[in-house]
């Protein structure tokens, strides 16, 4: 679609609908105004898009787990798995009596989080025991691809159908000889449950590993009250009393592990690390986000400078950019972000400080527009005013560049994901509005 100009007498301003970046000159509906103020030639500028990998992602401690496998030709094989330390129970039994080992159950309490068709068919997690403790690295963290060995055999398989909108509570049911050897441990006082330091070196840690045939990934809670293994028992009196002891997942020791894939997929030729940005003409025309995979797009504006070539003096008054997710890279079994957060970067692609709305007091979020009954109805906003209004007439390390991800406790808790498509796209293209007014001395 070519640019359209309307002529504002009174103010002396026009505006410039931009669908797509380019560097020439477009001379449509350029005319002189009788006054100082001009309405010169119109010049587009371009939007570049690429994609980013992060090196890693910090996943340690966090208060949500994703579990589980999904595959497709847009984010290709992603195996999500957890490992957690477990917290010794508080309950303590008494000597002298008589007690009687009923079940262990888990419970899993949904986040709403998920990834592919968690209804048509079950997921299977199985559980296996760690053989060393989990530890942090000299920053006091863990990483989406770090790793911590386990033993081959599982000890519990989960099978579950989870229903993520509802987020209806699991409560499964693990074997019984694994609850009756926690048990036993608790009914002989035995000193792998006098302390934490006792029991994490008789149980190191489980690793929640999906079934690499399932096609789905969903998200749970990670606290007192989910991911939490319960032990039923009964003290034996005239009528036997039901008591339970809880085994929590530690608030700390515990990371989400992504084994991510990406042959035969437009982000085949992406490597890891900021420097290594893969533009939108090498991935289908199409950037990418993800959380915890770690992939966040870049957004760049190299012709900004040929806007000073309409004028003596020229300001920006508003610019708006446009981002339209790409059909068919989602809807049930890929939900689209409710918020998106954009930062500003330096040269060497280092994020500084997030763009905020005009009044600088809240940080914008794509204020995201659904309409599945129009074509192109569907996008994220994003007001650039400010940002290009500082940008304008600066060059090299100077320039800005933006970043565009998830909000930080998505981009380290979820596998949440959006495609764009870029300036050259088939049906998704970036779009970018601005106004601004051009002054030429007589």
């Amino acid at each position: 679609m070519n640019p359209k100009i309307w002529i504002f007498s009174s103010f002396f301003l026009f505006v410039l609908l931009i669908t797509s970046c380019r560097d020439e000159v477009n001379s449509a509906g350029s005319k002189w105004l009788t006054s100082s103020f001009n309405n010169v030639q119109t010049d587009t500028c371009t939007v570049q898009l690429s994609t980013i990998l992060a090196d890693s992602v910090a996943t340690s401690g966090d208060t949500l787990c994703q579990l589980g496998h999904y595959n497709s030709s847009v984010w290709g094989d992603i195996e999500s798995s957890f490992y957690a330390e477990y917290d010794v129970t508080s309950t303590s039994l008494t000597n002298g009596v008589t007690y009687r080992f009923d079940s262990i159950t888990i419970t899993l309490k949904p986040t709403g989080d998920y990834v592919g068709d968690t209804l048509s068919t079950s997921q299977h997690i199985y559980m296996h025991r760690l053989k060393k403790n989990i530890s942090f690295d000299d920053a006091g963290y863990l990483y989406n691809r770090s790793s911590i060995p386990y033993e081959s055999d599982a000890f519990a398989t989960l099978t579950f159908k989870n229903k993520p909108k509802i987020k209806k509570e699991l409560e499964l049911r693990l074997p019984d000889e694994f609850g009756e050897e926690l048990f036993t441990l608790m009914k002989n006082r035995s000193i792998s449950v006098s302390s934490q330091e006792y029991f994490r070196n008789y149980l190191k840690g489980i690793a929640f590993v999906p079934d690499g045939d399932d096609d789905c990934i969903s998200g749970f809670g990670v606290s007192d009250s989910s991911l939490c293994m319960t032990v039923y028992y009964s003290r034996m009196e005239s009528s036997p009393v039901n008591l339970t002891a809880t085994f929590t997942p530690s608030s700390t020791r515990t990371f989400g592990r992504i084994v991510h894939d990406l042959d035969n997929t437009p982000l085949a030729d992406l490597e890891p690390g900021t420097s290594n940005a893969l533009s939108s003409t090498k991935s289908s025309n199409q950037v990418f986000i993800q959380g915890m995979t770690g992939l966040y797009t870049k957004i760049e504006f190299p012709y900004l400078n040929d806007l000073q070539l309409q004028g003596d003096i020229v300001t920006i008054e508003s610019a708006v950019l446009y981002l339209y997710p790409v059909q068919g890279t989602y809807g049930t079994t890929m939900p689209l972000p409710s918020a998106l957060t954009m930062y500003t970067a330096n040269s060497k692609n280092i994020s500084q400080e997030s763009i905020t709305d005009s009044y600088g007091t809240s940080v914008q979020d794509g204020s995201l527009v659904t309409d599945n009954a129009s074509y192109n109805g569907t996008y994220y906003t994003f007001d650039l005013t400010s940002f290009l209004q500082d940008n304008l007439g600066t060059f090299g390390d100077n320039r800005q560049k933006l970043m565009l991800m998830l909000p930080n406790s998505a981009f380290l808790t979820t596998l949440d994901g959006v495609t764009f498509g870029d300036a050259d796209h088939k049906t998704s293209r970036v779009k970018l509005a601005v106004i601004y007014k051009t002054y030429n001395e007589q």
